[in-house]
């Protein structure tokens, strides 16, 4: 959400003096009454407090006044207010409502002028309060730009009793050297974004200027190259000789390309000879591997054989006699202890069966094991031999290739002297390029071209065709006329209504329309969240009406009705989504809506309850 401000009073105080006040209403706040008492005046102390002017004219009812306070609430609800010696100087900034003469000097006080390195500066302070500080608008056609100002933004959103009935485009501020910027800053409020993202384009001056410098290099870079190519022959004649020599080293290298192909292939047999040798080591120590670990396999089925043996053999000796005394304690028959149960006859035939058969077993075993082991060891042999081939090869292959590394030459002349004549006639054709490419280059930068610009500042037609929309709206609710047209003309810089552009309007209408201006970019920046301070202050938007039955003038007499008189002001104070403060000399025609503010200055020759903005001293 876009931050506003909304103004809360302003109020001039002074020693032993009765404050003049003005508070402000939340939506509409009407100043009325005969001239001279005081209303322009307040439009000018409102323009004093926001740092706009340096001095200001006070009237004779302003003696013993010495301070002007600005009360402003943010979006956020927090009142500050701007106090200002009217006297000039500095303006004071302090974050309270203030509204009586201040008896110690204010917290922090603030250029009022717009400083553009110094946040601190009122313009900076109360465009941070509206999201605009920092922002740049384009000022040339150059796409140069400068930092917004709190001065461009009230300019849009506070119109004076003199502006108001000018014929001038209501974005112009300036001499004609500022449409550009005029332009741009109108454009920021219909677009919503300032102009940061441009890129300068470079004026002529600076394009001669940087020509001239390119040209100075352009020249020296010349001048060394045709020095180097002073001696050198013609281009033409380069790239013959480059041809030729291109020829002998073609023939050159024939030969010793068919030398070299056949290198190459020795070196290719003797790599594949080395790593087939390798893979021979490898399965040769693989098989020594096994077959270590198979001889060792083989002694253990032969210390297997040998225990089946010695088992067979211990069998037959202690075999038990039932007779006999005991094969393993000695003892005789008569103090032998046999288990009570009976014992088989046959177990013996059984263990030596047994034995028998695990012999064999083994036997069987050793066998297929020697089986393998003499084929580990054949195979053994057959790599050996093949290896030694191979080795025989490898030397022999050696022996070739340093025989064809001893025959590898220049056949009919010296490689590198060619190489070398190449190289020096590429370099000089190359440098005879480069020196026409630097001299078409040359004769491009000396033709310096203005670069294409323009003061026009296009505006998005979609975003211009919606603020359109608005201000017919507007103005339709305001009965100036039911099928009433209004569009924005970029080439007239303003409102064009009824197909007749606002200048040649007459005083009444031109004032109402400007005012129309003001209160439609508002609200167009209102509805859409845009960046805008939030409220318009228009002195004098009604200078003349028509009465029910008065003739509809023409020309500088053109007028309003005063139906419009009445729909301005319930605008105002009911669909308007801002702030608006009026200045004017003519009263209502009619009692304003309810909610609105009203202050009638009567002068000091009426009986009224206010004579202007300065309360009489007693």
């Amino acid at each position: 959400m876009a931050n506003r401000l909304h103004l809360v009073h302003l109020t001039a105080v002074g020693k032993d003096v009765v404050p003049a006040t003005i508070e402000f209403g939340n939506r509409l706040t009407v100043i009325h009454g005969a001239s001279d008492t005081g209303k322009s005046h307040i439009f000018d102390l409102l323009s004093y407090s926001f740092g706009l002017a340096q001095t200001i004219e006070l009237p004779d009812e302003a003696k013993g006044y010495q301070y002007v306070h600005l009360g402003v609430r943010t979006t956020e609800g927090k009142v500050v207010t701007l106090v200002r010696d009217l006297t000039g100087g500095k303006v004071g900034l302090v974050e309270e409502d203030l509204r009586e003469l201040m008896t110690v000097p204010a917290p922090e006080y603030l250029a009022p002028q717009h400083v553009s390195k110094d946040p601190r500066s009122v313009s900076r302070v109360l465009l941070a309060l509206t999201d605009l500080d920092e922002s740049v608008v384009r000022k040339n056609q150059h796409n140069e730009t400068r930092p917004l100002q709190w001065r461009d933004v009230v300019r849009l959103a506070a119109v004076d009793e003199e502006t108001i009935l000018t014929k001038r485009s209501p974005i112009e501020f300036g001499q004609y050297a500022d449409r550009p910027v005029e332009a741009a800053i109108f454009r920021m409020f219909i677009e919503g974004h300032d102009d940061s993202g441009l890129t300068p384009v470079p004026k002529a001056a600076e394009l001669k200027k940087i020509s001239a410098n390119k040209l100075e290099v352009l020249d020296q870079v010349i001048a060394e190259l045709e020095q180097e190519l002073a001696e050198s022959p013609p281009v033409d004649q380069l790239r013959e000789q480059l041809a030729r020599l291109n020829g002998s080293l073609t023939a050159a290298t024939r030969a010793l390309n068919d030398v070299s192909s056949q290198r190459d292939e020795l070196v290719l047999r003797r790599a594949s000879n080395t790593e087939r040798l390798a893979s021979f080591v490898e399965r040769n120590d693989e098989l020594g591997s096994l077959e270590a670990r198979f001889g060792l396999l083989r002694s253990q089925y032969e210390s297997d054989r040998s225990r089946l043996e010695m088992l067979s053999q211990a069998s037959d000796v202690l075999a038990v006699d039932g007779d006999g005394a005991c094969p393993f304690c000695g003892a005789e028959p008569l103090h032998q202890h046999w288990p009570e149960f009976p014992l088989g006859t046959d177990e013996p035939a059984t263990f030596a069966a047994s034995i028998a058969s695990e012999q064999a077993k083994i036997l069987a075993l050793r066998a297929n094991l020697d089986e393998t082991i003499r084929s580990i060891q054949i195979e053994r042999q057959t790599i050996a031999a093949r290896a030694a081939a191979l080795s025989e090869d490898n030397l022999q292959l050696n022996s070739d290739i340093r025989r064809l590394d001893s025959e590898i030459k220049t056949p009919g002349g010296d490689l590198s002297s060619l190489l070398e004549a190449r190289s020096r006639v590429e370099r000089e054709i190359d440098n005879h390029n480069r020196l026409l490419n630097l001299l078409t280059l040359r004769n491009a930068t000396a033709r310096v071209e203005k670069p294409k610009t323009s003061t026009e500042v296009p505006i998005v037609s979609g975003d211009l065709h919606q603020f359109d929309v608005v201000a017919q709206e507007i103005l339709r609710q305001w009965s100036f006329s039911p099928d009433s047209t209004v569009h924005y003309s970029t080439s007239e810089r303003d409102l064009v209504v009824d197909q007749r552009v606002r200048r040649v309007r007459g005083k009444g209408v031109r004032s109402i329309l400007r005012a129309l201006f003001n209160v439609a970019l508002a609200e167009y920046c209102l509805r859409r969240e845009y960046r805008h301070p939030g409220f318009v202050i228009l002195d004098s938007p009604i200078v003349t009406y028509r009465q029910p039955g008065d003739p509809e003038l023409g020309g500088e007499d053109e007028t309003i009705s005063t139906n419009v008189v009445d729909a301005f002001y319930t605008y105002l104070q009911n669909q308007f989504s801002g702030q608006s403060i009026i200045l004017e000399n003519k009263s209502p025609v009619s009692p304003l809506p309810d909610g609105s503010r009203e202050y009638f200055f009567g002068g000091s020759a009426t009986t009224s309850e206010r004579a202007g903005f300065y309360p009489p001293q007693v």
